[in-house]
């Protein structure tokens, strides 16, 4: 094993927390696969079989999905040492839930699915760590689904995002609006309306690209 694989692998999510020499130990008994992909090519699309773990080496990968209108909603973006789709890897359903694109070049290890079993019952803490995974993983789509399917408007999901983000009177966007817009379900023009009247409004005011000062935070509340 190259040092760079060797270090990429130990850096992941599921591996990290193990001691150098129990790592080397179990990676030296693992039969594992590193797949490579380009720039905008797809890793997955919908509905592709499941045959094992897969985990970001290397590059941005972006889960997306294709809406009904034939825009794509960005879900998440999966950074490096991360594990993909592990809520579905066992279970009656093994498929992806979702497109998976890569943003940048992409290394990703995969690990066949009897060979993630045997891997599992080898380190009690890799089993620990995979199972909060899946558990993290439940709860980040039950999220979702929750505030895709909510009633709020627009300038009630916006207040919500502001409160939960600000810090001594100061929020900053931790993604751009069109990204924003994707993860509130709304259109990007209709977000910006908003945006725009809660300055108007002096509800918040505008500092830096991406930076806003609350000036009323009663008026949050009352919108909220």
């Amino acid at each position: 094993m190259k040092v760079q694989e060797r270090r990429a692998i130990k850096n992941t999510d599921l591996f990290i927390w193990l001691e150098e020499n129990e790592f080397d130990k179990i990676i030296e008994k693992c039969n594992y696969k590193i797949l490579n992909y380009q720039k905008d090519e797809y890793v997955a699309f919908r509905g592709d079989e499941i045959k094992g773990i897969y985990i970001n080496l290397q590059g941005t990968l972006v889960a997306e999905m294709l809406k009904d209108d034939g825009n794509v909603k960005k879900i998440e973006e999966l950074e490096r040492g991360k594990i993909i789709a592990s809520a579905f890897i066992f279970g009656d359903v093994n498929k992806f839930p979702v497109d998976l694109v890569a943003k940048s070049q992409v290394k990703i290890l995969f690990i066949e699915k009897n060979e993630v079993i045997e891997l599992l019952k080898m380190n009690s803490e890799i089993l620990k760590v995979f199972l909060d995974e899946i558990s993290n993983k439940a709860q980040f789509l039950s999220k979702n689904l929750w505030e895709s399917l909510s009633n709020k408007t627009i300038n009630q999901k916006l207040v919500e995002y502001i409160l939960k983000n600000e810090k001594d009177g100061v929020f900053i966007f931790d993604r751009s609006i069109k990204d924003l817009a994707e993860y509130f379900n709304v259109s990007r023009p209709s977000l910006s309306r908003v945006i725009k009247k809660f300055i108007e409004d002096k509800v918040i005011e505008k500092l830096e690209k991406g930076k806003y000062k609350i000036l009323s935070k009663e008026k949050l509340i009352i919108i909220q």
